[in-house]
Formats: structure tokens, C-alpha cells, sequence
């Protein structure tokens, strides 16, 4: 008994041994950032000013379909025209599927690979009964309190007209880039860029177009983000997660509600519905998600960098703690949300219809034929149809190149916004959507990042009420890109 303590207690001090040299090795966090001089001067007032005219046109997607504003869309195409008169006369603009924009900027070397930045006109609606809620009416644009209020100030306006007041500014200084920059803008990012966006990345594709990096929306930065890490953190989406809306249709026998079936469509499809939430996909602490735990490793204090470092061991104590949140379940598994139910028309009638749909946010690793697949096993019942609500479902994207150049200066870019700081920048996986996923199939080098400093409470206003964004803020933005431009000869 004595000799098998005595190993056991070796095998626990081997064990202890190798997780703290493992944890010694986590290199040293990045220097803090040092404070340079941005390649233009942002007039913060006159910035907002123009950003608050672009909220005032009321570019809005329906996700019901119904039609959309296109005098809206129209009227901020020439806004941006007639606001950015440098970036009109030297950039050459074309329009895409109707309302999408399409701007290229030819470098100095035309043979070298371009860069793609990305963004959207659109804007989700504003649900009538949260109107009273709103500070500043969500299409006034007023500028009070620091801040530029409106839809569209966080996602996405912001990014397209930091955009054009970078550009608008480094061509005030003479500046030329030293390769070709596209600037392309979709008109419905918001219900899935099916028209948009995949028609200008189908267009760029077709003309032969390889980019050296892509860059849209999806990461941020801002405080408290993850635990251990309590100053700014800055996340970069370097994937995304698929998407799938199922529509699940049961069938029965109608009739009147006195003489109930042994079988009705309202039973069975609640049977269904709650057959997949009793029974969610697998778990697994794997891709990006793993990349972000490793990443934050040199930030994080010693004992939870000791996890971090060492996950061949630790995954699945680490993977237990992270589905306690619904946060950290999301980035483990393919999620499954019903979201809409339809059924009857009268309270003494069965119907002999009932449907519902259930959205599925698609981890790496499964694809929508495989997550189709097992949905229709779980509910294991062949009265209830299983089939896509429409044609807006797309596999997960590909993993982008973490040793590329293209994410090295985005990351470099990034620490310039928080000079003085040891910034954690770190990779993630988008759980939402962007249309940058359109870039997915042609390229390695397609991340997600908004450039804007966030504050308390702004994650919830992103889609949601007072959607605003700080002067200041929006003026990091400008300086973000005008630094981001400055830098691509050194992709």
C-alpha cells in the first residue's frame, strides 16, 4: 500500500510539474501599445455631424419581407456623394444589385493583392412599441450628450462612414495606396446579404479578385468582456458560426375541439419542438473558441492561466463551466432557438396544421445537411415535415490564418486605438452573422472587427433601444482606418 501512495504522489507531482512548466512557457502579454500620431486629424465635431446626416435616412431590412425604402437607400447614396467630394472624384463607385455600393480605389502597384473593406447601409427596424423608450427619436441623428444618437450608429453606419472619413482624409494629405482597396457596402447585411453582398463578392471573384485581407464588422472592443480579463479586451471574428431556419410542419386530422383525435398537429408539434430542446447538440471545446482560451492565457491571472495553458487536460472542466452561461454554450455547440409558432384560427377548432420555426446557429464541424439530418432523427415522427424556412442558410465559415500578415496588422492597428494600455487582442468565433462570410470560400484572410471603443450597456443598444456611439468613440473609429489604409504595403 505504501509503494502505491508513494507512486501515486509521483504521478501527482509529475503531473503538478509539467502544468506549471507548460503554464511558465505561456509567453509574456504584448508591450502596451505606444502612442503614435495618426496619419489624419479627426475634427470630432464635424465627423459626427456627418455621421449624424447618414442616420437620418431610414435604410431599413424587414425580415418579413415586406418592402423596403428605396428612396432611402437612394437618397444616402448621394449623400455620401455630395459629403465626400474627394473620395467621389477619385474613387471609382459603381452600384451593385440596386442598391449596394461598390467602390475602387486603384494602389500604386495594381499587381499586388487588394484589400477588401466591408460594411452595410442597412438597419434593423424599431419594434413600434419601444418608440416611448428612446431617448432621441432612432432616426433623428441628434448630437446631445456626447453622443450621436440613432439607429445605425453602432451596426453599421458607423463603419461606412469611418471609411469614407479616413479615405476623405488621407486623400486631402496626397495619399495614395500602395495596392488596390475595395469598399464594398451591402443594402441587406440585415436579412443575410443574399442580393448584396454575395453579388459584389461574386462580381470581385469574377474579375479575378484575391484579397490580402478582408476586413467587415463582428468584433469589438470594450471592458469586462471575459472573466479574468478585467480591463479592454478586443475580440476578432476570424470565423462565424452557419445559420439555419427549419420550418417544422405537423399534420393531423381536423375537426372540432369536442371530438379530439388521438393525434392532433398542435400535440405533435409540441412534441417535436420540445424533443429538440430535451436533446441539444454535443459540446466541444475545440476551434476558434480554443484559440481564444489560449490567447488569453498570457493576461490572465496565474491559476486560470494554468487552465488555459493547459487544456489537453483541463478542456473538460473548462468546457462544464463554460455551458452554465448561455454565453459560453453558444461558442461550444450548434445552438437550437424556436422562435415563431402558428396554429388555429379558432379556440374550438383543430387544426390540421401546426408549424414552427426553430433557427440553428451552426458550430465548425457540423454543416446545414448534417443539423437537418439530425433534427429530423430527434423528433422521429414522419407526420412532421422538416424543411428550410427559406434559401437564407449557410454552412460555417472557414477558420482565417492567424500567422498571416493581414491579421498581425490588424491586431497592431487595433492596439493603436488604446495607446498605453497592454490591450489583449484575441481571436473568436462570430456567433452572429456578417457578410463577410460571402468571402469565405476565396479566402483565408476575412475578419470581422468594429472599430469603435464600446461602453457600458452598448452591446444591448446594438439592435436594440438608444442606439448611440460616442463622438469620441466614432472619432477612434476614423483614426482606426486612416491607420489600417496607411498600413497595407506592409501585407
Amino acid at each position: 500500500m505504501k509503494k502505491l501512495l508513494a507512486l501515486i504522489g509521483l504521478v501527482v507531482l509529475l503531473l503538478a510539474g509539467i502544468l506549471v512548466v507548460r503554464t511558465l512557457r505561456v509567453p509574456a502579454p504584448a508591450p502596451a501599445a505606444l502612442a503614435g500620431s495618426s496619419p489624419i486629424t479627426v475634427d470630432e465635431a464635424a465627423a459626427a455631424g456627418r455621421l449624424a446626416g447618414a442616420v437620418r435616412f431610414a435604410t431599413v431590412s424587414f425580415g418579413s419581407g415586406a418592402p423596403i425604402d428605396t428612396a432611402a437607400f437612394l437618397g444616402l447614396h448621394q449623400y455620401l456623394a455630395t459629403t465626400f467630394p474627394l473620395t467621389r472624384s477619385t474613387l471609382v463607385r459603381e452600384t451593385v444589385a440596386g442598391l449596394s455600393l461598390l467602390y475602387t480605389w486603384h494602389g500604386i502597384d495594381t499587381t499586388l493583392a487588394p484589400v477588401v473593406l466591408m460594411g452595410h447601409l442597412d438597419v434593423v427596424p424599431v419594434p413600434k412599441p419601444n418608440l416611448p423608450e428612446w431617448t432621441h427619436q432612432p432616426f433623428s441623428g441628434d448630437v446631445a450628450d456626447g453622443f450621436v444618437w440613432g439607429r445605425g450608429t453602432l451596426d453599421d453606419k458607423t463603419t461606412v462612414l469611418s471609411i469614407f472619413e479616413a479615405i476623405e482624409g488621407l486623400l486631402a494629405k496626397g495619399f495614395r495606396p500602395a495596392r488596390t482597396v475595395y469598399l464594398t457596402f451591402g443594402h441587406d447585411e440585415e436579412v443575410g446579404g443574399l442580393y448584396g453582398a454575395r453579388a459584389i463578392v461574386a462580381l470581385l471573384v469574377s474579375r479575378g479578385v484575391k484579397p490580402a485581407l478582408v476586413l467587415d464588422e463582428g468584433g469589438f472592443m470594450t471592458k469586462g468582456l471575459l472573466p479574468g480579463l478585467n480591463g479592454r479586451t478586443a475580440i476578432i471574428g476570424i470565423a462565424e458560426k452557419g445559420y439555419l431556419s427549419l420550418k417544422l410542419r405537423a399534420v393531423a386530422q381536423g375537426g372540432h375541439s369536442s371530438m379530439p383525435t388521438g393525434r392532433t398537429a398542435v400535440g405533435a408539434l409540441s412534441r417535436a419542438v420540445a424533443a429538440l430542446e430535451a436533446d441539444p447538440f454535443p459540446s466541444s471545446l475545440g476551434g476558434p473558441t480554443r484559440g481564444t482560451l489560449e490567447a488569453m492565457a498570457p493576461y490572465a491571472p496565474f491559476l486560470q492561466r494554468i487552465v488555459m495553458a493547459n487544456l489537453w487536460l483541463t478542456a473538460p472542466l473548462v468546457e462544464r463551466s463554460m455551458s452554465r452561461l448561455p454565453l459560453g454554450a453558444a461558442l461550444l455547440h450548434t445552438t437550437t432557438s424556436p422562435t415563431m409558432l402558428t396554429a388555429g384560427v379558432k379556440d374550438n377548432v383543430l387544426p390540421p396544421e401546426a408549424t414552427a420555426v426553430v433557427n440553428f446557429r451552426i458550430i465548425s464541424g457540423e454543416t446545414v445537411a448534417s443539423v437537418t439530418d439530425r433534427v429530423r432523427r430527434v423528433i422521429n415522427d414522419s407526420q412532421v415535415v422538416v424543411e428550410p424556412l427559406d434559401s437564407a442558410h449557410v454552412d460555417p465559415s472557414p477558420v482565417s490564418d492567424l500567422n498571416s500578415s493581414a491579421y498581425r496588422l490588424i491586431s497592431e492597428t487595433i492596439r493603436g486605438m488604446a495607446p498605453g494600455e497592454q490591450l489583449p487582442v484575441l481571436p473568436y468565433l462570430v456567433m452572429g452573422g456578417t457578410d463577410a462570410k460571402f468571402w469565405g470560400a476565396h479566402t483565408d484572410r476575412a475578419f470581422r472587427f468594429l472599430a469603435v471603443p464600446l461602453g457600458d450597456g452598448d452591446l444591448a443598444r446594438v439592435h436594440g433601444v438608444n442606439e448611440r456611439i460616442a463622438v469620441s468613440g466614432y472619432a477612434t473609429s476614423v483614426s482606426f482606418f486612416a491607420r489600417l489604409l496607411a498600413g497595407i504595403d506592409r501585407l
